[in-house]
């Protein structure tokens, strides 16, 4: 086994590393290269001292296991969501359930006929897309809104709270970290995306007369 880095480009990738590295390219080292008595392989920065698992047995119940049958996550799924907030909104319109999926499609019908009579001349599959993501912001800005009322010291029960306590360990040593809950960074960028569609379509009426002093009307 070699110590040494291989000059020959054009050695056969049989008998190199052969690990795509941080250019895109096949490691050009030896194999095993760094890794003694590994009989060979991938080199030390490349894996080559992992022995891989000793037991995976664990793998055999789990139907989402790359290279099992499932391949990815349930359809839907909303594993670790706490109040979606920060969710793509097309994601989140196709994971609602039938009635607030409905009760976003009225809020686009309610819409249309503003957006048609105030900005005629956005095209047709714009507008729609627009009111649809305005609609399902609306949805997605009360459930993040929602986990933002109470403290630690008043907590409302379903939601964490405008400041939110995490124990950490450090040094053997357990103390309080208090910091503001992400849930308001997501209701703000709700309000700027809603407050800029309403402006395209001419939603509100500050934006009908060329103006902003009522923008506020629809935050």
């Amino acid at each position: 086994m070699s110590s040494e880095k291989t000059a020959d480009t054009g050695r056969r990738y049989s008998d190199i590393c052969g690990a795509t590295n941080n250019r895109g390219e096949p490691c050009k080292l030896p194999k095993g290269w760094g890794t003694p008595g590994s009989g060979g392989g991938r080199c030390k920065f490349h894996g080559g001292c992992s022995t891989g698992p000793s037991d995976t047995e664990y793998l055999k119940e789990n139907d989402f296991a790359e290279g099992n049958s499932g391949g990815k996550p349930p359809k839907g799924n909303t594993n670790g969501e706490i109040h979606g907030g920060f969710a793509d909104w097309q994601k989140a319109y196709e994971r609602f359930d039938g009635e607030t999926q409905a009760w976003v499609d009225r809020m686009v019908a309610e819409m249309r006929e503003t957006a048609k009579e105030h900005a005629p001349t956005v095209d047709v599959g714009r507008r729609e897309q627009l009111l649809k993501e305005k609609a399902t912001l609306s949805i997605l800005h009360r459930r993040a809104s929602a986990d933002t009322i109470g403290s630690p010291a008043d907590p409302i029960e379903g939601a964490r709270g405008f400041v939110i306590e995490e124990q950490r360990e450090h040094a053997g040593e357990t103390y309080t970290v208090r910091k503001v809950n992400p849930a308001l960074e997501a209701t703000l960028q709700h309000s700027k995306r809603k407050r800029e569609i309403a402006k395209e379509l001419s939603l509100w009426p500050g934006f009908q007369d060329h103006g902003e002093s009522s923008y506020r009307r629809g935050l």
